[in-house]
């Protein structure tokens, strides 16, 4: 007679800082009278009730492959992953965000996960995800989504499906069939010198938005990592002049970028504010600028930038009034980014140098910045032979 062995899927409820009143999923196993146990890593919040209730069938999916791996054991027999491939796939994808311990990264996985299920409204299997599948739900993101917002879906799903592969849920890897939906190289905007200095003679009365704006054309951070900026941030560079030191956000880096004079200026200008709004002197963890809700920050840009347009548009050369005339109307926090990148090439800057400031690992990346201000393009084209008569 073979051997007696029940699994019994069960819970407990955590109480950490972390996820407290969440579930953590384990087996219990029952082998010959004697009890074991083995932990899933799988936590789900009853809350979300939808969300659960894929947990658990992705959970008794577990169980059941689970199952079969004991009883080959017990028994001598070797269990093919074709007979437990029947399990959801959406569940497993939902497993794999919760794991993910990045606020944005975490955001990212649930958005695709919420894509996934648009498509596929009947659930996935294991078995379904072959080439022809991969191919059809690439062929709807991009139906669905804007090209780059349908590539980090896809990107997602493909890390789910290798991992599955790894996992052996999934036989043939269809990644390997079908290629990733290519990334659209969106347009690089951004403001030239002349517009930024009549900006700066523009008054706005929301002084901590109009200094973090300033500050980042002259100190090209990420948007994101402005926000979050501390004091604790800032800190001398060792040669008379000082860096902002911190981990980004987007792909949680350590990187420092020094801060230029003009960026000094800005700096304490923010710092004032700040002093001001705590009405004490600043300590490491107070943030230094004061941009609020970046919908609210983009709205003031525009009111700033067409101020700015109908006091000194006049002052501009013709190629560059044409520009901002448009620009004041488009203009986002991620222009200032891009503006100090932009001055920074079209000063002679090094594109490796100015690359390693932005924290870019790809060169061609940085290339995409390298625009070329009017009057350089013009002063070139005058460099033309002319026919003489």
């Amino acid at each position: 007679m073979g051997a007696i062995m029940r699994l019994v899927l069960r819970h407990r409820v955590m109480t950490g800082r972390q996820q407290p009143g969440c579930h953590s999923f384990y087996l219990e196993i029952y082998h010959n009278g004697k009890r074991s146990y083995e932990p899933l890593d799988i936590v789900a919040d009853p809350k979300d009730k939808a969300n659960y209730r894929q947990t658990i069938q992705f959970c008794q999916d577990v169980m059941a492959k689970r199952q079969l791996e004991l009883k080959g054991l017990s028994t001598g027999l070797k269990i093919s992953p074709a007979e437990y491939d029947s399990g959801d796939f959406l569940s497993y994808c939902g497993q794999l965000a919760d794991k993910t311990l990045n606020k944005n990264t975490r955001q990212n996985w649930k958005d695709a996960i919420k894509s996934l299920a648009r498509f596929a409204p009947d659930g996935i299997r294991f078995r379904d995800l072959s080439h022809q599948w991969l191919e059809a739900y690439q062929g709807y993101l991009l139906n669905a989504h804007a090209q780059n917002t349908a590539r980090t879906y896809s990107t997602k799903i493909r890390q789910a499906i290798s991992k599955a592969v790894q996992e052996g849920y999934v036989v043939d890897n269809p990644n390997r069939m079908v290629p990733q939906i290519p990334e659209h190289e969106g347009e690089i905007k951004y403001l030239y010198f002349e517009e930024i200095m009549l900006l700066a003679k523009t008054p706005h009365r929301h002084l901590g938005r109009r200094a973090a704006f300033l500050f980042n054309c002259f100190v090209p951070v990420r948007s994101g990592d402005l926000v979050n900026m501390n004091e604790s941030n800032i800190r001398p560079d060792g040669i008379g002049g000082f860096e902002v030191y911190f981990r980004q956000a987007k792909k949680q880096r350590i990187e420092s970028i020094p801060v230029s004079e003009q960026g000094m200026i800005y700096l304490q200008q923010a710092r004032e504010l700040a002093k001001k709004r705590l009405g004490r002197e600043l300590n490491a963890d107070d943030k230094i600028f004061n941009m609020g809700h970046k919908k609210w920050y983009g709205g003031m840009l525009k009111v700033w930038a067409q101020r700015a347009f109908e006091l000194y548009g006049h002052e501009l050369s013709h190629e560059i009034r044409n520009h901002f005339s448009w620009a004041c109307k488009d203009i986002s926090p991620h222009w200032a980014r891009h503006t100090g990148a932009t001055m920074l090439l079209n000063a002679g800057a090094d594109l490796d140098a100015v690359g390693d400031i932005l924290g870019h690992r790809d060169r061609k990346t940085t290339m995409r910045y390298a625009k070329i201000h009017p009057r350089t393009k013009r002063s070139t084209i005058a460099m033309m032979p002319s026919i003489e008569a």
